[in-house]
Order: C-alpha cells, then structure tokens, then sequence
C-alpha cells in the first residue's frame, strides 16, 4: 500500500526513472538472457501491432461518421423555417435562429474531424512502418538461429561418426589376431586392419573437434552478441509503438474535450443572452397573435374585416308591385342552402338499387328531376343523417375510389353542395348495407354515387374492348373499365392501382386463401360477362364484387375470374411486348443472381401504373401460394395460370406459352429485391 501511494504521489520524472529501472530486476534479466527472450518479444510486439490496428480501425471509422455529421448538420439547417419579410412570428424566427447552432457546432466539430483524419494518418503510418520492422528482426533471429542450430548438428553428426569408428576399433581389438579379412583388394591382417582404422579415427576426430569448436563459437557469439542486440532491439520496437499509441490515445482524450467543452460554450456561451435557452425563451406567443390580428387594423379598409358573401338581403318590394300589393298572391321562396342563383347541382341524380339509374323513359327522367327539384324547395336545411344513410364504412377499402365524373373544374365544391343539400334516398329493408356480412343475396351497387353527373364530354378514359351489347342512355361514351389502357384508367381514378384490382384482391385475401383450386377453377361466362357489364355502366359498382352473407365457392370464383379477365383485356400486357427482347434475353441468363437483378432492373423501368399494379399482384399471389396446403395451389401452378395473362407472348414463336411461365417465375423470384414489402 505505501509502495502504491507512494508513486501515485510522484512526479512524472520519477515516474519514467522508476519504469526504466524494472528491466533491471534479476528476474527480468533471466527471462531477456534466456532462449525464450527472442519468441516473447516478437509475440508482445505482435500484440501492440493487433492494439494500434484496431484503435486505428476505430478512428477510421468514427472519423468518417463524423464527418457526414458535419456535412449533414452544416447544410440541412438551412433548408428549414427560411423567415421571409412581413409574415414572421417570434416563433418562427427562434426556431430558425436555434437551428443555426447546428451550423456553429458543424464549425466546432470540423476541427475535430480534422484532428481524427490526422490521427488515423499517423497511426497507419506507425502500423506499417512497426510491421516492417518486426518482420526483418524476425528474419534476422531466425536467420542466425539456424546457423547455430545448423553448426550443432553437424558436430552431432561428426560425434556419431567419431563414436562408431571407436566401437569397430574395440570390436576389432577382441578378434583373433592370426584372421584375415577379405576385402575387393585382397586379404588384410588384423594388423592392417587395426592401422586402417586408427587413421579414419583420427581423421573424424579432427573434423568432430572443428565442428564441435565451430558451432560453439557460432553459439557464443549469438548468445553474447547477437541475441541481446536483437531483445533489446525487440524491446525498443515495443516501447516506440506503445509509446506513440498512449500519445495519440492522449490526443483523442484532449481533442474530445475540446469537441465537448467548444460545443457547450457553443450552446451555452458565459453571456447568457446569447445562449440557446435564452432564445427559446424569448418566444412572444401572445404578442405575435396580437400584431397578426392587428394588421387587419392597420390597413385602414374596413371591407377588409367584412364577408360579402354574407351580408344579408333587404326585403325591398318592387315599386311595380307597390300599388297591387293589395291584390299579390305571389308566395315568398324558400331559402336554399345551396344558392341556385350562384351554384348548380349535377343534372342527374343516380337511384339506389331500387330505380335504374339509367332509365331511357323520358317520363322516369322527368319524375326523377322533378324529386330532387322538390326535394331542395321543400326543405329549409338539408343535412345529410349519417345514421340513415347506407353508405359502407367498412368491408371494402375502394370507398375513395369511387369517383364521381365531370368536366366542370368546379365540381368538387358543387359536389360537396351537392350532398349537404340533397337527401339520400332510403333503402329498402332488404338491402342495408353494402358490407359482405349483411347481404341479402344479390350484390347490390355501392350508394356512395347516390350523386352522380355524366356528361357528353366525360374524361373516362376510352374501352379498347368492342361489344356489340346497347348500353343504357349516358353510358355508352368514355364510360368502361374493361379493355381501358392501365395509364389512362389509373390517372383517371387518381390512384397507383385500379379499384377493381384492389377490390378482387381484397375479396379473394379475405374470403379466398384457403379455397381449393382458387384462380384455378373458372366461373360460369354468363355471370363474368354480366358482372363486367355492371362494372362498364358504373365504374363505383366494383362494391359488386363483394360475396353476400350466404356466399358459396362459386362468388369468390367469379372474383378470381373476373380479375384474370381484367388483365386479359388490357390492350397491352402488363409486361410488354416492347420489353420481350430483354425479357428473352433474361431468361437466357444462367446465374440466378444476375438474372434476379436484370428482371429488377426490367421492372423499374416499367411505367408507374404497370409497376404499382405488378406489385400488388405479385405479393397477392404470393399469399395465396402461401396457402397451399389448403387451396392446392402452388407458385407452378400459378405460374401456368397468370404469365399467358401477364406477360405478352413470345414474338418470334406466339404459342411458346414455356416462355411466358418462365417469365412468370422470375417474377415471382424478385418480387421481394424489386419491391418495398407490404
């Protein structure tokens, strides 16, 4: 513990003797004299090496986040809460000026980020020049190593030489003298033999004795002079390399407290009145509402303050009327709602399920007129009850999709008249509501164009379909869904994907997933040609397509069938002959990756009404593949069934229909990488 105070309590320079001194301990002596010394340190200085590289990842790293803060932080302030002249209140131009010390703290860290990139500099530098370093000790140890490993044992083999020529010596030594040996140049003596053997002896025992003094001199000069010079040179290494890491460790310490301390007087400067909580609090709400009222003071007209569309009418007889007005019995009008002298209502007036909306009995289209002539004189205030009205509020997600169609640029505003003013007709007991749960059993058309106009002039985009079927007066012209190109039908109804697709989806997610051969199985012709007719007539007549309460297998059939007839009638497909040459040469690509990718690419360069139509099918039909343990219908199967219908055929061979399912797969395969998920 006194140990420990004692040089917490030391100064710096003390501290540095003191570490210096530790090297020279006997038992840090013994280990840098030692064989191990060389491996120990070339192993430490390896660790210090992984530790700069790592610390300089991170400040790698952290110094370009920093960076595209400070880019991001210096310049999207600017683009928000821009005060303009005459129309600022004090809440507008606070929050801009507490925005501008985004800027001032962008300028604070610039000098940070500066200082990172620096660092990260230096310390690359360091690693690499260590790295090198390291790598020609290693060599260097290595290298003479194996000289004295090599030199010993070469004695090691002289020595088992020398050994083996003694042993024959002492075995010869036990022979019996009068033997001869016979050898390839005739007969020797023990004698001969004996001399024979004595000079080998003495020739390898000179040569064990120079290997044997040779490789000791070898070993005493690396253990003497080579070795140390390589440790304490090992030992510098690790030193510089820890040493220039704790100062550039210091360096990031300072610098984040400089980042930190800058950035607080930044906000919060030793004036007060300048700092960031100041100008929060100098908001005048009060003050700003009262001088934005009072600019209505101040521009000395009072017709400014005045609504002339409400200043009442006098009641003035005319003067003709003055002398007979004994006589008068002319009654006082109504007051309208709805001003017929300034605003019109649509000259038609659609019925409910009860009346045909397109009666070509000029005597209906009287009685019809005249009802909701006398519908507005009759009443004072005409408000729609929403408690009686039948108009669905759920089952069916196409409500904003049913437009009503004019030409006048007014006739939003009229239309809104329009509906405060007119009362919806009741409906019958039998028919409540156009929700799948309270049907009776037929499909009944949605009220939600109670108010409806046709004009001569309609902007329904024109049916590429030709039928020989008379449509009802006021139908027959720009009118239909079926056989409209996907561009005009969707810019029409100001959505990315028509209602009718939207609204057989819908049906067959909700109803259909689980049924047995769905999309499969084809509905009877008669029931699809007189839905799709329902549909021409009326394009809000979609709700149709819902299944009444009591519905069997063959409603949502009729619902699948009628969505593959959509998109048959297209007078293009929704992938395009113009693409086909691309798309061949898609399906001509061998790595699935690269053919996923081009099929992505395709796609995104499909128009917007093709590509947001796409998308809500692909991930429809994925569902439904999902469910295929129950409808039986997998992604081959509906592969064979949609990609004649989507895909436009093969132009050098039509009746390739393998084409068109191959296709199909494929986009079936990117729907995931082309499309944002539901």
């Amino acid at each position: 513990m006194n140990s420990q105070s004692s040089t917490q309590n030391a100064e710096p320079h003390d501290i540095a003797i003191q570490a210096a001194q530790l090297f020279d301990k006997p038992e840090i002596k013994r280990v840098l004299n030692s064989d191990v010394a060389i491996n120990a340190l070339l192993a430490r200085l390896k660790q210090s090496l992984l530790t700069c590289e790592e610390f300089t990842k991170f400040i790698r790293k952290k110094y370009l986040f920093e960076e595209e803060h400070v880019e991001e932080l210096s310049k999207q302030y600017k683009h928000f809460f821009v005060t303009t002249s005459g129309t600022n209140s004090s809440l507008k131009v606070k929050i801009h000026d507490i925005l501008e010390f985004d800027g001032k703290l962008a300028q604070v860290k610039q000098s940070y980020v500066t200082a990172l990139q620096k660092m990260c500099d230096e310390m690359s530098a360091l690693l690499l020049t260590m790295t090198k370093m390291r790598k020609t000790v290693k060599e260097n140890s290595r290298r003479l190593e194996k000289e004295v490993s090599d030199a010993i044992h070469t004695a090691e083999k002289a020595q088992a030489r020398y050994d083996s020529l003694c042993q024959d010596w002492d075995k010869l030594r036990m022979t019996d003298p009068t033997k001869t040996k016979l050898t390839l140049r005739g007969s020797k003596t023990t004698k001969e033999q004996e001399e024979e053997l004595l000079r080998k002896i003495d020739t390898a025992d000179l040569e064990y004795k120079q290997r044997v003094d040779h490789s000791d001199s070898l070993r005493n000069t690396f253990i003497t002079k080579e070795r140390p010079k390589i440790v304490l040179e090992l030992k510098d290494l690790i030193m510089e390399i820890d040493t220039a890491m704790s100062i550039q460790l210091q360096k990031y310490t300072i610098w984040t407290e400089n980042l930190i301390l800058n950035s607080g007087i930044t906000v919060a400067p030793f004036e007060s009145t300048k700092s960031m909580k100041s100008v929060a609090l100098s908001v005048t709400n009060e003050i700003d509402l009262y001088n934005y009222l009072n600019k209505y003071n101040s521009t000395g007209k009072t017709t400014s303050l005045v609504n002339k569309n409400l200043i009442p009418v006098a009641y003035k007889k005319h003067p003709s009327m003055i002398k007979n007005s004994s006589n008068a019995t002319s009654k006082i009008s109504p007051s309208y709602v709805v001003n017929p002298a300034k605003n019109s209502i649509p000259k038609r007036i659609i019925s409910t399920h009860n009346e045909s909306p397109f009666s070509s009995s000029a005597n209906s289209a009287a009685t019809t007129a005249a009802a909701g002539q006398s519908a507005i004189a009759n009443n004072s205030s005409f408000k729609v009850n929403p408690t009686s009205s039948n108009i669905p509020t759920s089952g069916s997600d196409y409500s904003s999709s049913n437009t009503v169609y004019s030409s006048d640029p007014n006739y939003k505003q009229r239309m809104q008249s329009a509906k405060e003013t007119i009362p919806l007709p009741q409906p019958n007991a039998a028919s409540k509501t156009l929700d799948p749960g309270n049907f009776a059993a037929a499909r009944i058309p949605s009220l939600s164009t109670t108010v409806s106009t046709s004009t001569p002039d309609s902007d329904r985009p024109l049916s590429h379909v030709q039928t020989n079927s008379i449509m009802p007066p006021g139908t027959q012209n720009n009118f239909k869904t079926f056989g409209v190109p996907l561009e005009k039908l969707v810019e029409y109804e100001q959505d990315m994907v028509p209602a009718i697709v939207r609204q057989c989806i819908y049906v067959i997610d909700k109803y259909g997933l689980d049924l047995e051969g769905v999309y499969r199985k084809s509905a009877n012709v008669l029931d699809i040609s007189k839905l799709k007719e329902e549909i021409d007539k009326d394009p809000s007549n979609v709700s149709m397509i819902l299944p009444p309460k009591n519905y069997g297998d063959s409603d949502i059939y009729l619902v699948g069938s009628l969505l593959k007839a959509f998109f048959a009638a297209l007078p293009e497909s929704l992938l395009p002959e113009e693409i086909g040459q691309e798309v061949k040469a898609c399906l001509s690509i061998d790595d699935e990756a690269t053919r996923k990718n081009y099929m992505h690419g395709l796609i995104y360069k499909l128009p917007d009404a093709q590509y947001w139509t796409l998308r809500a099918l692909l991930f429809h039909l994925k569902r439904v593949a999902e469910h295929e343990p129950q409808n039986r219908m997998n992604l081959k199967s509906l592969n064979i069934i949609w990609g004649p219908t989507l895909v436009a055929p093969n132009r050098d061979d039509p009746n390739d229909v393998n084409y068109q399912i191959k296709a199909m797969e494929i986009l079936f395969a990117v729907a995931d990488q082309a499309f944002e998920s539901e």
